[in-house]
């Protein structure tokens, strides 16, 4: 594999320094440190031209909503509700002033949403447009990555491709709440570049491995919408000695187990295992 994102974070990891008071740092989806009793969320997304979305493609509401529900897509991934919000644009000289506007706009109404609060950030000249959102989350409880428990359940809370990548959406904040207050969630991840690497990354950060069952994928149309991405919903794991599974298996889609890492990443298809290839999209 040449160099790429994951190898990126790796390396990041062992580069940059931890401190006492940061509980988490890279490698999660979000940065979490603690004052009190009370768990404080650190989340950045950036939204690129020609990278993330093509202008004429969306509306220009859209762009400045898709931008800030992604970020706070993080820090639901992590149990929190995002408090307040700073914003960084990249601006080309065409931009017109109203078009600036309705960027905003979409902002400021996704974050008004979610009950968050815009309190400032950067602007720049660019070649291309690109807003990137900073983000302060706060939580009782954070869910990790690294927590997967050996024989959990994998749950996911929508269908996969079901969303359209011009589309604004909902971060999934209100489900995690409501997941992590009545269940034994042990780990959590957005899928925003797909299902088959992001549920890898908690593999990866657990130290476990994991069997889907290929039957119980929820796909919208294609096979492909497992690798795509930008479906925004949770993958979350749940103990294997919660009592209330069967509220879960009604309300959220059930496609797996994990499993010790020596077990691998496999899928059970018709009566076979097969190994699972590891592909989504990467940022670079």
């Amino acid at each position: 594999m040449s160099f790429n994102e994951l190898k990126w974070v790796e390396f990041l990891k062992h580069k940059i320094r931890k401190n006492k008071n940061l509980l988490v740092g890279i490698g999660d989806d979000c940065a979490i440190f603690k004052e009190g009793k009370n768990y404080y969320l650190l989340s950045s997304d950036s939204f690129v031209e020609n990278v993330h979305f093509q202008r004429g493609k969306i509306s220009w509401v859209n762009i400045g909503k898709r931008a800030t529900a992604r970020a706070i897509s993080d820090i639901a991934a992590c149990a929190g509700h995002p408090k307040f919000i700073n914003v960084c644009l990249g601006v080309p000289p065409w931009l017109r002033k109203t078009q600036l506007r309705y960027i905003t706009r979409g902002i400021i109404t996704c974050a008004q949403e979610h009950k968050a609060v815009v309190v400032g950030g950067d602007t720049s000249r660019s070649p291309i447009i690109f807003v990137n959102i900073y983000v302060v989350g706060k939580t009782h409880r954070p869910i990790l990555r690294n927590q997967a428990k050996e024989e959990d359940y994998i749950f996911i809370t929508g269908k996969l491709g079901r969303l359209k990548f011009n589309q604004p959406f909902r971060a999934k904040v209100k489900e995690a709440d409501y997941l992590v207050k009545r269940f034994k969630v042990n780990s959590m991840i957005d899928i925003s570049d797909g299902l088959i690497i992001d549920l890898y990354r908690i593999l990866v950060a657990s130290k476990k491995g994991a069997l889907l069952y290929k039957d119980n994928l929820p796909i919208y149309k294609s096979w492909d919408d497992i690798y795509r991405g930008e479906d925004y919903e949770l993958i979350f794991t749940v103990d294997k000695k919660e009592s209330k599974l069967e509220r879960l298996f009604l309300n959220f889609y059930f496609i797996g187990r994990i499993k010790p890492q020596s077990f691998g990443y496999k899928m059970k298809v018709e009566n076979k295992l097969q190994k699972i290839k590891v592909k989504g999209f990467l940022h670079f």
